[in-house]
């Protein structure tokens, strides 16, 4: 390469990199914003605290983190900006799951709570005397929420407002389960403590059926998992065995369209049995 075409190549690659920080990289950047303000509210509703900032540096550890591994294990330039790019995609994925893990494990954690109100009830204590008293007792999870309630009444919100403001915030079935009695049972003057203790046996009973509903299907949420997961590991088998196996299929057209088929399969199917598991009975 003469100096003539090396001063050329690094012209283009300067007016490339010029054109790109002007163009896409704005785009960029307003995007990673957006996505760490969605983010960090999205975590403070589960009462995990982190600033814009701080999720932008989540965000971007997330991203670079799995690429520079995957870069320097595969050695390939493209291995290792797919592997971020794959990451951000499911970056929303991880926080829908990290919710709902966490929502079923507060679900659970009701029967506890409601058990541990009865009893203060009927001791004498008023309600947010019982929500006070209970938080020390409560395991992680359900207790974060019962605080949060607490703050609330203690700054001055009625209960049932606070109530109907932890039920919008965290959406589930055990909670309306438990949040709308109450509030009927305070508007009218019920016996709190024997609604509550009824509240807590549908519950009960409800995690129980759940439980052995759980039990019943695991074998058939194995069996998905093997069969999604049979594909690939067949073919990282096959490729130790014949490693221009891969090479072949990914360097010509017939094993393009026979790879592309396969996953597009894979996919449907998998989509499939999760519909099927997810039919109640």
């Amino acid at each position: 390469m003469t100096v003539l075409e090396t001063l050329l190549l690094l012209g283009g690659v300067i007016s490339l990199l010029l054109f790109l920080h002007r163009s896409a990289f704005p785009w960029l950047r307003g995007r990673l914003d957006r996505a760490a303000v969605s983010t960090s509210a999205t975590l403070r509703e589960e009462l995990l605290f982190l600033s814009p900032s701080q999720a932008r540096l989540a965000l971007l550890a997330l991203c670079a983190i799995p690429g520079i591994c995957v870069a320097i294990l595969v050695r390939s330039p493209w291995a290792g900006p797919a592997a971020g790019l794959a990451c951000a995609l499911f970056s929303g994925l991880l926080i829908r799951t990290y919710r709902n893990r966490r929502r079923k494990r507060i679900a659970s954690q009701l029967p506890a709570l409601l058990d541990i109100l009865t009893g203060q009830l009927q001791a004498g204590h008023s309600l947010p005397e019982s929500l006070q008293d209970a938080i020390p007792l409560l395991p992680r999870g359900v207790r974060e929420e019962v605080a949060w309630i607490f703050q609330r009444i203690r700054i001055g919100t009625p209960v049932s407002e606070a109530l109907t403001h932890w039920e919008k915030r965290l959406p589930c079935e055990e909670v309306v389960l438990f949040v709308r009695p109450l509030n009927s049972a305070l508007s009218t003057g019920s016996d709190v403590a024997n609604l509550l203790s009824r509240c807590r046996d549908i519950l009960q009973a409800k995690l129980l059926v759940e439980g052995r509903l759980r039990s019943m299907t695991a074998q058939g949420r194995l069996q998905a998992i093997v069969l999604t997961l049979l594909p690939p590991g067949f073919i990282l088998v096959l490729s130790r065995i014949d490693p221009e196996y891969l090479p072949r299929c990914l360097e010509t057209a017939p094993g393009l369209a026979i790879l592309s088929v396969a996953a597009i399969l894979q996919l449907f199917g998998w989509l499939c049995i999760r519909k099927i598991m997810a039919e109640t009975p």
